[in-house]
């Protein structure tokens, strides 16, 4: 499976990245280093869109708080603090490998499975658009309870998906077991 990020990463090495690549026992070693990179700009490409989303849930609570909508602000900011704290989890997530002497090791195979995590929460970032949209609709409606318990709930779900992905950087042996890692997703 080709990742654009690794790609990226490969295409933009260095001349002594290039050297040690090519020296025997050390290949391994970078490629596992170009994945670490992809690993992180994936994570702040995510950091980003949860950002975004976080920007567009302070609207709202601006514009229910404008419309009336005082008794809400307390759900709506329970949505914005988890919102935030997964936002400063991503930004600060382990990379998902351990360096050439540290003693955890992941696998290649185990980096590719952190990476899946990653798509997989970034794929439910549309969910999470959809549940701010839903809010947005709801302003001024009689189901704004439910549109707001509906947003809390998606960001309470990407908490427990990135809660995994952290539970397989502390103990890598979790990703070769079936199942444990979101599926590989097909364009």
């Amino acid at each position: 499976m080709s990742d654009p990020f690794v790609d990226l990463a490969k295409n933009n090495m260095g001349w002594f990245e290039k050297l040690l690549k090519g020296l025997p026992g050390i290949s391994g070693y970078v490629d596992k280093e170009l994945r670490r990179d992809a690993d992180k700009q994936v994570r702040e490409l995510l950091a980003g869109a949860l950002e975004q989303s976080k920007a567009s849930i302070f609207e709202l609570q601006r514009r229910l708080l404008k419309g009336g909508g005082l008794q809400y602000m307390d759900d709506v900011d329970e949505a914005l603090v988890k919102l935030q704290t997964l936002i400063d989890r991503v930004k600060t997530a382990s990379y998902g490998y351990a360096g050439l002497f540290d003693a955890v090791r992941i696998q290649e195979g185990q980096i590719d499975a952190l990476v899946r995590f990653d798509q997989a929460v970034a794929a439910q970032v549309g969910g999470l658009n959809e549940a701010i949209n839903a809010l947005a609709m709801a302003i001024g409606g009689d189901n704004l309870g439910a549109a707001i318990a509906q947003l809390t709930q998606t960001v309470t779900n990407l908490h427990m998906l990135y809660d995994r992905r952290r539970e397989a950087v502390m103990s890598p042996e979790l990703l070769s077991q079936p199942g444990y890692a979101p599926p590989v997703q097909t364009p």
